[in-house]
């Protein structure tokens, strides 16, 4: 799975890059199955999954994926480069191998499709520069909270809403607890099921109690939870985390919106506490991730895209330009036009798109 390295050797590539951590890959291991595997050249690497028909996870659903933003795809089966969960890809180690992992990737593919998702901006660079020519796909934006000065570098509205959603949350008797995941999965499972429910996923508490205790098993006392309860009752609400080497990095969260007092529930477990526990730590970030970009840009979010890139030597991408950047326009517009979001764009990373698009 780490291409022949220790899990210390390959640790030491992945940095401060926790979901290429070998921890996480062993996780994504026990839990989706199939074959992992990674390419290791020349002082780098990169991991990634022989896929037989498409992941479990529908985020990584490349097929599905393109096809639902308009744009050609290539089919299901074929090489993801990178981690199945955890929406970061990196390649590492030493930018200068990046083109000789690309041309084993495409070796070992054999034709079928080469597919690295959700790479940062810095990552896209490395693979242009690796020859890789196909368009590359915007597929969200995604949220990091940067700790030092918090809140102090927040606008005066922004700061305001702070305090106040801090003093609702006290005055309406909440208390949140920082604990081993291990020790409370059974509490968990109701409000994880619930929060999927609000957004149309269909999933019975026993389903996400086995998600959950998936984490506790694999990741042992490195999946950590805050939760949130009210009155010394059962919790009400959770932040799944782990403490990377300079972040945290949010994981799942779950509330049980029958049970909430309006009282700035989601804010305050999911952002405040893990800004609070970062300061404590002396970290520099919180990694808040896609999705529910306008409630996280509310608490300090720096917004920056994430790209799906075509690694193979023969992309349907590649007749597709147009539409393409026709595509992270619509979404870079999108964002700037929405009044909680337009802020929050980092403009160095969004700088290609205006540049595609004139």
């Amino acid at each position: 799975m780490l291409g022949g390295l220790t899990p210390e050797a390959w640790d030491g590539l992945a940095g401060p890059h926790f979901y290429s951590t070998s921890a996480w890959l062993r996780f994504c291991a026990a839990e989706y199955g199939g074959r992992s595997d990674a390419v290791v050249r020349d002082g780098a690497a990169v991991p990634y999954t022989e896929l037989t028909g498409p992941p479990m996870l529908p985020l990584y659903r490349w097929t599905e994926q393109l096809k639902a933003r308009g744009l050609p795809a290539p089919p299901p089966e074929g090489l993801l480069v990178g981690p199945r969960e955890g929406y970061q890809t990196h390649f590492l180690g030493a930018p200068e191998a990046v083109p000789g992992l690309v041309e084993e990737l495409r070796g070992r593919a054999a034709g079928r499709p080469c597919v690295a998702m959700y790479l940062p901006p810095s990552e896209l660079e490395s693979v242009r520069r690796a020859g890789v020519t196909a368009p590359a796909v915007v597929m969200d934006a995604d949220a990091w909270i940067a700790v030092d000065d918090w809140p102090g570098y927040l606008s005066k509205r922004k700061r305001y809403r702070v305090r106040a959603g801090r003093r609702a949350f006290e005055e309406a008797g909440y208390t949140i607890k920082h604990v081993p995941l291990a020790e409370c999965v059974d509490l968990l499972a109701v409000p994880a099921s619930k929060t999927l429910a609000k957004y149309g996923v269909d999933s019975e508490p026993e389903e996400e109690r086995g998600a959950l205790r998936g984490h506790a098993r694999n990741m042992g006392e490195a999946a950590r939870v805050a939760i949130c309860s009210r009155d010394g009752g059962d919790p009400v609400g959770f932040c799944l985390y782990y403490v990377g080497t300079d972040t945290i990095f949010l994981r799942w969260a779950g509330f049980d919106y029958d049970r909430l007092a309006d009282a700035d529930e989601y804010g305050n477990v999911v952002l405040v506490s893990q800004l609070d526990l970062a300061a404590e730590l002396g970290l520099r970030w919180v990694h808040a991730g896609l999705k529910s970009s306008a409630a996280k840009a509310l608490y300090g979010a720096t917004l920056r895209p994430v790209w799906l890139a075509d690694l193979s030597a023969d992309s349907v991408l590649e007749d597709a330009t147009d539409q393409v950047r026709r595509h992270n326009a619509d979404v870079c517009r999108e964002l700037r036009e929405d009044p909680r979001t337009a802020g929050a764009l980092d403009p160095e990373t969004w700088r290609s798109i205006d540049e595609q698009t004139g």
